[in-house]
């Protein structure tokens, strides 16, 4: 039941990321992956349903108001620290989210999160995905975008997905599955923030902003 909800709560941050705003989308999945994380650890600990539901939900609630109230002191920083902040400091999370116990569980949050996190840094300083620019369409056709975006997203999620768990599975007996898995997953990320807006961008069903944009017309 739980996974089933993780599943919809994704499906929702794909909307939200790839046709609505970026930072709230990331926000969100953030959530999901820190909900899945720490009721996973919860189960570790042998807190179990609904105990986990009551608990889980919960912190990472706690955890999301707690971003909340600290987002421009957090922003402020980033800022002034810069891309190598950004990266460092996502690298530092991700990798706490996997230090207490590395198995399949806990790096699916931490290498989804190594992904979402150093992809939409990229993202915002070299592709400039502007998920709002619809290269002026209207109508129809700026639905048909968003949808056409949204599908082609979710189809090489999927097939990601798919391959990734085909081989974990071959490398059961490989002593180094969980670093394998963990890359694979950190991929998985990356395509959600970084390579998929870029596809969207070379196909024109997106526009750019920021540094990307001035870039782009500059060399225009």
């Amino acid at each position: 039941m739980i996974y089933t909800v993780l599943g919809f709560m994704l499906l929702i941050f794909f909307c939200v990321y790839w046709c609505i705003n970026e930072k709230i989308g990331l926000q969100l999945g953030i959530t999901v992956l820190l909900s899945a994380w720490t009721v996973r650890l919860l189960k570790s600990m042998e807190i179990n349903f609904p105990a986990d539901i009551d608990i889980g939900w919960p912190v990472t609630a706690i955890y999301f108001c707690g971003y909340i109230f600290l987002r421009k002191t957090l922003e402020a920083l980033f800022v002034k620290g810069g891309f190598r902040a950004y990266m460092i400091a996502t690298a530092v999370v991700s990798f706490l989210l996997i230090l207490y116990r590395p198995n399949i569980t806990f790096i699916v949050s931490g290498g989804c999160l190594l992904g979402l996190g150093i992809g939409y840094c990229i993202n915002k300083k070299f592709v400039g995905f502007d998920c709002a620019n619809l290269l002026q369409r209207k109508g129809i056709y700026k639905y048909l975008t968003l949808a056409a975006r949204l599908a082609l997203g979710l189809a090489v999620f999927i097939l990601m997905v798919y391959r990734v768990e085909k081989i974990i599975f071959g490398l059961s007996e490989n002593q180094n599955k969980y670093l394998y898995g963990f890359l694979c997953y950190t991929l998985i990320g990356f395509w959600i923030t970084v390579a998929a807006p870029w596809l969207f961008v070379k196909l024109n069903l997106a526009g750019v902003c920021g540094e990307a944009s001035d870039k782009k017309n500059k060399t225009e």
